[in-house]
């Protein structure tokens, strides 16, 4: 378990934490001459149970609420410091505030100094705090008066912190490891060493982590947790990491970032967020106001986006994005803490609800029902809700990064759900089993309607038929729907056109016959057919009528324009596009140009330059620079 000591300046919080560890937390040369507590100060105490208990005491004086906040972010416990002559204090507020917000609901009350005061004034300081704690999540908190010199009262707070750490049934290690850095120096001989809490998941010796936002690799090459030599640590617990890392350096890394598992380095600058803003804040925090943002021991400027609302009233909570100045490391349900813009005053606090914010449509409908689904509190129920509201699928791996799951936890999630998983280029992407199969009847509905509508034509093409259901042709979903149609029958792939297994499409006979001679030619000229007028010519017809009837067989699915005056049979349109892909799997990046294609192809300059274009058009392959890959 870990305690971290809260209350206003001169309370006694560092005296305490000495007389229940015998540790002077108090290490800077400046705090000893100052009599006043700065940074965070660390000290353990053996109470009898399997681990030590960790104690951060934190500084007191509001100039350092900064420092205070990198200590309370990952604590179980909270020791709230109140000296009987002074009272509750402003400081002794805004820590209460803070604790709140970062959702810390164990702990107890300390009444220091006693012994300088009456026991009336004893009882009215009892009353004042029993109505600072009145409505937050220490209400009820036992309270213990202390005169530390004599060292009444301690015995008591000591049975309780025992009690309280046998009851603690320790935090869940499920997640991949992330700790929060909040102390880095070097040790000679050993090198680089950071302490921290550990938020989630488990650290053992040689595992090999990254120092996170940077992606800076290091190995582990010892551990001490709740200040015990060991061979692994896990959530719940303070920690030390010595760190080993080709060329790593002490500038590498400091307060604010993480030593996390490989799975969990995502750097991101923009958070979805539940935010709620203090009661006491005499105004609103409205849209693009600038906050200082602590989150973790990372303190930063970020700007407050409001989502759904122009802004969130005191008292109140709502949906936000925060646009972060810089990327950090952070997960879906990460507690974080706001202070204004000058960073004097605690404003509000929330969780994480996504922490890949998306750039563009962040308060459309459809963005706010995908993070109420991410805001519900188990994985799986999140999972389904999120499949209902996204019809492009659910990206599985950015799912299982928000939520902090390990790929064995994400794969054991799925393994009871009714779902689809859809293998993509990009990774696997799930839709519910429900509408995987609604879909799968809407396509053909889809096929059977533009039969019944155009019984010359051969079908839909796959941009057609996505329009006519309104889905994305680029979807991943939609793709693997049309791919699993056509592999057990349902559909028929005729060139590019879609259809039917007995539809055929009916022309008249002189158009049939006119479509077999053109047919033919194009046949015999394989990948370079002629030009209209060339075409025309070997026709004996007149050009316009010729570009007539090109134009419409072609709206039929017939044959495929790809330029002005050319026109493809769909087959080789097909051989065309996986030309392309050939080249694009032979690269070592995906990628290839138009000198590639052209050799490869044997069709000449020009008419690369139209295949291309063409193949950009029906979202075949993509232009990236001057070179080009397919669509995934």
């Amino acid at each position: 378990m870990i305690v971290a000591t809260a209350g206003h300046v001169d309370h006694g919080k560092t005296t305490l934490v000495k007389a229940l560890t015998g540790t002077d937390t108090d290490r800077l040369a400046e705090e000893k001459r100052r009599g006043m507590s700065i940074d965070l100060g660390f000290a353990y105490a053996d109470f009898g149970s399997e681990w030590p208990i960790g104690f951060v005491d934190v500084p007191g004086h509001e100039r350092f609420v900064r420092n205070m906040l990198a200590g309370v972010a990952a604590v179980d416990f909270a020791l709230l410091v109140v000296a009987a002559d002074d009272g509750p204090m402003p400081q002794t507020r805004e820590h209460v505030a803070i604790l709140d917000l970062l959702g810390i609901e164990q702990g107890a009350v300390a009444i220091t100094k006693i012994d300088r005061v009456s026991p009336e004034r004893l009882a009215d300081v009892r009353v004042e705090i029993a109505a600072l704690l009145a409505r937050s999540a220490l209400q009820g908190a036992p309270v213990f008066p202390i005169a530390t010199p004599s060292g009444e009262g301690l015995a008591a707070l000591r049975t309780h912190l025992t009690a309280a750490d046998l009851a603690w049934t320790g935090r869940s290690t499920q997640g991949s490891f992330r700790l929060a850095v909040d102390r880095c120096f070097t040790i000679g001989g050993a090198g680089l060493v950071v302490t921290g809490a550990v938020f989630s998941g488990r650290v053992n010796l040689g595992d090999q982590l990254l120092i996170s936002p940077q992606g800076t690799p290091v190995r582990v090459r010892s551990i001490h947790a709740q200040n015990r030599t060991t061979l692994f640590a896990s959530a719940g617990q303070r920690c030390a990491l010595n760190l080993v890392g080709t060329g790593l350096k002490r500038h590498e890394v400091q307060r604010g970032d993480w030593i996390v598992a490989l799975m969990a380095h995502a750097p991101t600058a923009r958070l979805d967020v539940r935010l709620s803003v203090l009661g006491s804040e005499s105004r609103a925090l409205t849209h693009w106001a600038p906050v200082h943002l602590h989150i973790g021991a990372t303190a930063l400027s970020a700007r407050v986006a409001t989502l759904g609302e122009r802004s969130i009233l005191a008292g109140s909570t709502g949906m936000a994005q925060l646009v972060l100045d810089q990327p950090i490391s952070a997960m879906r349900g990460d507690r974080f803490i706001l202070r204004d813009q000058s960073g004097q005053r605690t404003i509000a606090g929330g969780f994480v609800v996504d922490p890949f914010g998306v750039t563009r449509g962040r308060s459309k409908p459809a963005r706010l029902a995908q993070l109420s689904a991410m805001e519900l509190p188990s994985a799986s129920d999140s999972l389904m809700a999120l499949m209902a509201v996204t019809p492009e699928g659910v990206d599985l791996a950015r799912f299982g990064q928000a939520w902090n799951l390990t790929t064995h936890e994400l794969d054991s999630l799925l393994q009871g759900l009714e779902i689809q998983v859809i293998a993509t280029a990009s990774g696997r992407v799930a839709v519910a089993a429900s509408q995987w199969a609604s879909l799968g009847v809407a396509i053909c509905a889809a096929v059977d309607a533009w039969h019944g509508e155009q019984a010359d034509s051969l079908g839909p093409t796959d941009a057609e038929l996505a329009s006519q259901l309104s889905a994305r042709n680029a979807s991943a979903v939609f793709r693997a729907a049309l791919k699993s149609l056509l592999t057990d029958g349902s559909l028929v792939r005729e060139g590019l056109s879609m259809r039917r297994p007995g539809h055929r499409a009916r022309l008249d006979a002189d158009d049939v016959l006119l479509l077999e001679r053109v047919s033919a030619i194009l046949q015999a000229h394989g990948l370079r057919p002629p030009i209209v007028g060339e075409l025309a010519t070997t026709l004996n017809m007149e050009s316009p009528r010729l570009l007539e009837f090109l134009l419409r067989v072609s709206a039929l699915g017939h044959l495929v324009r790809i330029a002005r005056n050319r026109f493809f049979l769909p087959s080789t349109v097909v051989a065309l596009s996986e030309l392309a892909a050939t080249l694009a799997a032979q690269s070592a990046d995906g990628m290839f140009d138009a000198a590639q294609y052209r050799d490869r192809s044997g069709i000449g300059r020009n008419l690369t330059v139209q295949v291309l274009e063409f193949l950009d058009r029906v979202a075949a392959t993509k232009l990236i620079g001057e070179r080009r890959a397919m669509q995934p």
